[in-house]
């Protein structure tokens, strides 16, 4: 049957536009999945955005054939002039703010909110205007302002609003135009959650420029008459409550607009698992913003969500509770903050990394020893035939069994016996061996993978930790894991058929010992040898 994964990142701003994520993503998942082949496996990519950075561009790609772009003579957030690009379909224009107030066009000695201005997208909303606009979508993330859109609604650069100014919006644009603001915040304009005290230090203020800033928009907020509590008029330092109290906009969360138009619900409740990501995964991912909604809509139709970022701020109560099945951080793979920014793209699509899969055989026997084994593939490892080892034959697996011995860039594989498995139990004994079988392993492994969802931290000897993640069905999904349920399968039923020749009678050349009824009445008939399990229900 095939399993439908969807991709829909947003950007890792900075390092990897949405687009680059998705593909890095993909990358990743084919590199690592055990079935890759059309028929078993379908990728659907729908790169994300919430109104930021990189908006424009997600729309420009799925809508090609409607959209047309303009290229707009306009102004930076520093009133340097710039060529800023919108999109039209007939008579809705897209408009990125970002384009013309964006804060990763500003170098770092240039980030002033003191002297930035909102005027350029002024200069676009006009212009959109002026060729017939009935509706205008702006996104407004990623901006390097906190004028409150004074900059904005002025007619010139580099003065206050006048009631002039306020006229010609009123005479050209509410009312009249319908203007949707994709807006990924809630925070109000003033106050300690404001757009000033929140957004202000990113966008290069100091404390003192802080207190100044949160004045003049106090003063501003009265003289344009902007509601200093509308939850996202804090966004785009103002920009949100100046749109909704002079422009009469409507503010929708951005991950809801963009969700609408690529029709994001309906591919979540097709896919069999949702991947996505974004840069930073902090208590904003979860308030409001893209991953909260992705979230959401997984919880509704019961489908797995994992998550990749560079870097995660939350702890692992608060996002498994939001319906997250898994998160992934790259800066556990690559500790060093420079080398994982500059590598996100390597990083995402899984290039290098080296992981080892985890797995046990025998867990549920009624004799013998329990199989741990750890496998490191080499990148882009595969084989046609690679699978959960118990939906292979024994010829099959005995086949793979000398590929991956021969191609691994490591393996090992351990046993822990029964009368181990009766001092510490079955969980303790399974995850112990996997824990030995890593100890065994020639070559260091930056990330582990475990069948299942049961695991201890991994302690390296000069007492680091690998990171490790748990899959639920891993021997059927990871290529590695899967790697590994061969080796220690195989590796036990080879001790299995040994010891068979020592007590015929049971039957383990052929049931392993496995609870069967061949198995069940020789205990019943011989009793119990040294190899038995006697905390298990043997008869």
């Amino acid at each position: 049957m095939k399993r439908r994964i969807l991709i829909a990142p947003d950007k890792f701003k900075g390092t990897a536009t949405a687009i680059q994520a998705a593909d890095a993503l993909e990358k990743a998942v084919l590199a690592h999945c055990v079935q890759r082949e059309p028929e078993h496996l379908e990728i659907v990519k729908m790169p994300m955005a919430d109104g930021g950075d990189g908006s424009l561009a997600l729309i420009e790609r799925a809508f090609s054939q409607y959209v047309t772009r303009v290229e707009v003579p306009a102004f930076d957030a520093l009133l340097r002039p710039v060529s800023a690009p919108m999109l039209r379909s007939g008579d809705d224009f897209f408009i990125e703010m970002a384009q013309v107030c964006g804060l990763a066009a500003l170098r770092q000695e240039e980030r002033n909110p003191e002297q930035t201005s909102t005027f350029g997208l002024g200069v676009l909303i006009r212009k959109a205007v002026e060729l017939g606009a009935k509706r205008i979508v702006l996104g407004i993330g990623g901006s390097a302002t906190n004028d409150g859109g004074e900059g904005m609604m002025c007619l010139e650069p580099g003065r206050h609003v006048t009631e002039a100014d306020l006229a010609w919006i009123d005479a050209h644009i509410r009312g009249k135009i319908e203007v949707l603001v994709a807006c990924d915040v809630n925070n109000p304009l003033l106050g300690i959650n404001g757009a000033t005290m929140v957004f202000g230090p990113q966008k290069g203020a100091d404390a003192a420029m802080l207190e100044r800033l949160e004045r003049r928009m106090e003063a501003f907020a009265t003289r344009a008459g902007l509601d200093p509590l509308l939850p996202g008029g804090g966004a785009a330092g103002g920009v949100g409550a100046a749109l909704a109290a002079r422009y009469g906009a409507r503010l929708i969360p951005g991950w809801q607009l963009f969700s609408r138009l690529f029709k994001l619900e309906e591919q979540i409740a097709a896919a069999d698992a949702v991947l996505t990501g974004e840069g930073r995964f902090d208590a904003q991912s979860l308030s409001g913003k893209l991953i909260d909604g992705i979230a959401g809509l997984c919880r509704q139709y019961r489908k797995p969500l994992f998550v990749v970022c560079g870097r995660n701020t939350v702890p692992y109560k608060v996002w498994h509770k939001a319906g997250i099945t898994d998160l992934y951080t790259l800066q556990e793979v690559e500790p060093d903050p420079c080398r994982c920014y500059h590598g996100t793209q390597q990083l995402l699509a899984a290039e290098g990394i080296r992981i080892a899969g985890c797995d046990e055989a025998g867990r549920g026997c009624l004799a013998g020893p329990v199989f741990a084994a750890a496998v490191i593939l080499p990148e882009g490892f595969y084989h046609p035939k690679l699978n959960d080892s118990k939906q292979m034959s024994e010829k099959e697996r005995e086949e793979l069994r000398e590929v991956i011995e021969r191609e691994a860039l490591a393996w090992s594989v351990v046993a822990v016996s029964a009368e181990e498995i009766d001092r510490i139990n079955i969980l303790n004994a399974s995850i112990t061996g996997m824990q030995r079988a890593l100890d065994g392993l020639s070559v260091t492994p930056q990330q582990i993978l475990v069948d299942g969802n049961r695991f201890r931290p991994y302690v390296r000897p000069d007492g680091s930790r690998i990171p490790f993640h748990c899959v639920v069905h891993g021997d059927a999904r990871s290529a590695a894991i899967a790697a590994a349920s061969v080796l220690a399968k195989t590796h036990r039923d080879e001790f299995m058929r040994k010891i068979a020749r020592e007590y015929p009678a049971y039957g383990w050349d052929r049931n392993m010992a496995y609870p069967t009824p061949e198995h069940r009445e020789a205990i019943r008939k011989y009793g119990i040898t040294p190899y038995h399990r006697k905390t298990y229900k043997l008869d």
